[in-house]
């Protein structure tokens, strides 16, 4: 496997100009593909991108092969990739995908390729990856993909906060970018879940308005020990830990995580909401100043719930949503926030 360098090395030398104008279809990726792929994101986001796989066209042939990705693409007469759209594995389940790593080519934006890549891989997405969930997020500093999402049925269910690094025109103020989760429920997988006490109010409300059948119950006593594990971003200053079953321990696992991620200035918890003891780690969390983010729809093939923690003061006045949930949503995350 080639390393980050080597395959920014060999975009450098391959990069070539992409004559606008050209016709192109819309179309499910190819391995020959995969070059020019690589070469678009290389265009779109230069070598500062924080994940390396964009960069690896071997990459994705490997992981297309192995049901990981799924992509669809802008493809020229001439074999040029000049939009990309995908599907990746980013939540812990096997039965929901991530969509997002979208890119047009500056030349083609002022064309239909964006809605083109979004109506092909939301209105048909693989059979053979049974899928119950597709899961995306939308930047707030404007609401252009919101309603893009909105138009396919795409539920808002939890807000990040200033999860994103800032734009390259807004590195001077450091400013950063909210995230809104929202998720396409192609099959709903009902099961029991334990409420946490301090949002049980929160999860029954969302559940019910994004239509998931569940069995609520009473939080229970946690179990001895706690499972989890940290996924780390840091060129986002980014950290999660996600929280298979919160034990009696869980004020030491996220004790690991504050000591060895307190650098990030983004540190979040998704908590499995299918073992009982929620309300116990959300308590120890909120002690140690994670406030709510929202409800992830079958996050590890159960729901989950995100809780963050935010280096600095959240500017709330600067995030833009469209449509009344996603405003009701920014309502409650920002109202947890200030009781803190």
């Amino acid at each position: 496997m080639s390393t980050r360098a080597e395959n920014l090395a060999r975009l450098r030398a391959a990069l070539t100009d992409i004559a606008p104008g050209q016709k192109y279809v819309v179309d499910r990726f190819r391995p020959q593909d995969a070059l020019g792929v690589a070469l678009l994101y290389y265009a779109t986001y230069g070598e500062g991108f924080a994940v390396d796989a964009v960069y690896d066209p071997e990459g994705f042939v490997r992981n297309a092969a192995a049901g990981d990705l799924h992509m669809v693409v802008g493809r020229t007469e001439r074999g040029d990739i000049v939009g990309i759209y995908s599907l990746f594995r980013h939540p812990p389940g096997r039965r929901i995908m991530e969509a997002g790593g979208w890119a047009v080519h500056p030349a083609y934006r002022n064309t239909t390729l964006a809605m083109r890549l979004t109506r092909l891989l939301h209105a048909y997405p693989p059979d053979n990856y049974g899928l119950d969930v597709i899961f995306g997020q939308s930047v707030c500093d404007h609401v252009i993909t919101q309603k893009m999402s909105a138009k396919y049925d795409s539920r808002p269910s939890a807000l990040e906060i200033d999860a994103m690094p800032p734009r390259p025109e807004d590195c001077e103020t450091g400013r950063r970018v909210t995230l809104l989760d929202s998720s396409i429920i192609l099959r709903d997988a009902p099961h029991a879940i334990h409420l946490p006490q301090r949002h049980a109010a929160f999860v029954r409300d969302l559940a019910a308005a994004i239509s998931l059948q569940r069995e609520m119950l009473p939080d229970g006593e946690p179990a001895q020990t706690s499972r989890f594990f940290v996924n780390c971003m840091e060129p986002a200053s980014f950290a999660r830990m996600h929280v298979q079953a919160a034990g009696r321990d869980f004020a030491a696992a996220l004790a690991h995580l504050e000591q060895e991620y307190g650098r990030c200035r983004i540190r979040q918890i998704t908590l499995n909401l299918d073992r009982p003891g929620v309300s116990h780690a959300v308590e120890t969390a909120r002690a140690a100043g994670y406030f709510l983010g929202g409800l992830l729809p079958l996050w590890d093939d159960r729901d989950a719930l995100l809780l963050q923690k935010v280096s600095g003061t959240p500017d709330f006045s600067s995030i833009k949503l469209f449509g009344d949930n996603a405003e009701r949503l920014l309502e409650l995350v920002q109202a947890d926030y200030d009781s803190l």
